[in-house]
Order: C-alpha cells, then structure tokens, then sequence
C-alpha cells in the first residue's frame, strides 16, 4: 500500500499539469480570438445604411459632353445618405441622396480693355461681366498715326455661392465581402444660387445630374473611404434667356460611417 501513495500521486501531478496545459492553451485560444478585428468576424462591411462626408472639385469646364461655359472651377463640401436596397455575393445596390449646402463656382470675367501706344497704357474698365469662354488673343486693334496697337481684354474671376441637392441616386458596388470595393454612382438633383450661374441671363435655379466610377476603401466594417471621377453637368434646359451649360470631370473624395 505504502509503495502505490507515491505512483498515486505523480499520477495525479502528471494529470493536473495536463490540465493546466489545456486550459493555458485555451486561455491564449480566447484571447486570440478576443484580438481579432471584427473585420474577420464580420465579413460583410458597409451594413444597412450609412451617413457620409463628401467634398468634390473641378479645376476647370469645358464641352465634354453637351456643356459649353469654359473654365469654371468648382468646390463643393456636403453630406450623403445611403441605404441598402439589394446585395449578393458579387454586388450590392444602394439608394443615395447628397446635400451640398456650400457650391461654389468660379467663372472668367472680363472687366475692360487697354491697349498700348507709345510707351503708354490706355485702359477702359467696365464691370466686370462673366463670359461664356475666356477670351484668348486681341479683341481688336487700334490705329494712332499709321500705327496699329492689339486691344486686349482685362480678365478676371468672379465666385458664386450656391447650395445643391440630389435626392435621387443609386450606387452599386462589386465584391461587397471583400475591403476594397468598385462601384459606379448615379446623381440627379439641382444647384439653386443668388444670381445666374454660369453667366447672366441665365438661370439661378440649374438641373443638375452626375455619374462615374471609383474605388470603396474599408479601414474597418462601419468606416470607409470612397475615391471617385465623376462627370457633372448642370444647365437650366432652356429656361433661362441663355444656357451654356457646364461639363466637368470631378474628383469626389467621401468619408462614410456604416451603420
């Protein structure tokens, strides 16, 4: 009897550092995965809806597709909704609605004429008046005893504040499991401003309509960061005395929280 107590017990030693190995190993087994982001836990970001930050600009307009009014540059800086309408493995559908309380738009103006003649310039200032396309080269010449002298035009730049809204919007994107995803959007909406934009005598309320690609970058699965180009127009379709129209290719950048 005296001979087993020993064996006994290295037995129950040996049991008991067998246990504590398996629940040491389980332990580190919990906190591993107590360490694990929720990006591995859930595969599928961008969840129902989500609220975005947005700015978009264009340094310069020309005729891209049915735009005439040259060289405006644009800034905007507002906000985003999206919501969920249909998703599968490969591609997810989404309603969007944007708000830009701040739109400004930046058109050429021209504010005289001066030429010169004998060591001398002679300016004529007037108002300054946007203009449909910048003027390039003399505007005329001037003769002053048997010499002839360019006229050039004085030419600046004028801003305009306005606000924008598009209400209606799709965006779909591909591959919604995975972090980085493409997508196209889809905008239509309006640009109502204090004064005739692009040019007076047009029209301060303008149609507005845009779309193009980017590429959706998840840090985690509730935030994101959206880079696209996109196509915009805006014009009043005939309501004003004048419609030049804008086209623009716009870099969008938007920060949105997933909810």
């Amino acid at each position: 009897m005296r001979s087993r107590a020993p064996s006994l017990c290295i037995l129950r030693f040996a049991r008991l550092r067998k246990a504590a190995r398996l629940s040491l190993f389980a332990g580190l087994v919990c906190l591993s995965a107590s360490c694990v982001p929720a990006w591995s836990q859930e595969p599928s970001p961008g969840g129902i809806r989500s609220f975005g930050f947005s700015t978009s600009y264009s340094s310069d307009s020309s005729h891209i597709l049915i735009g005439n009014a040259e060289q405006r540059r644009i800034w905007t800086l507002g906000a985003e909704y999206t919501h969920l309408l249909h998703q599968t493995s490969r591609f997810r559908l989404d309603y969007e609605g944007s708000v830009m309380p701040l739109y400004e738009e930046t058109d050429p103006t021209v504010a005289g004429t001066m030429y010169t003649f004998a060591g001398q310039t002679i300016i004529s200032a007037q108002p300054p008046t946007r203009v449909i396309y910048p003027v390039r080269g003399p505007v005329g010449y001037v003769v002053v005893g048997g010499v002839s002298s360019p006229i050039t035009a004085i030419t600046g730049r004028e801003d305009t504040y306005a606000a924008a809204v598009s209400p209606l919007g799709v965006r779909i994107s591909a591959f919604p499991h995975r972090r980085i995803q493409p997508g196209f959007g889809l905008n239509l909406g309006f640009v109502a401003s204090a004064r005739d934009i692009p040019v007076d005598q047009s029209a301060q309320f303008n149609y507005m309509f845009a779309f193009g690609s980017g590429v959706e970058l998840f840090t985690d699965t509730h935030t994101s960061w959206r880079l696209e180009y996109v196509y915009r127009h805006t014009s009043n379709a005939g309501q004003g005395n004048l419609n030049p129209g804008v086209d623009q290719g716009v870099i969008r950048i938007t920060l949105s929280l997933h909810r």
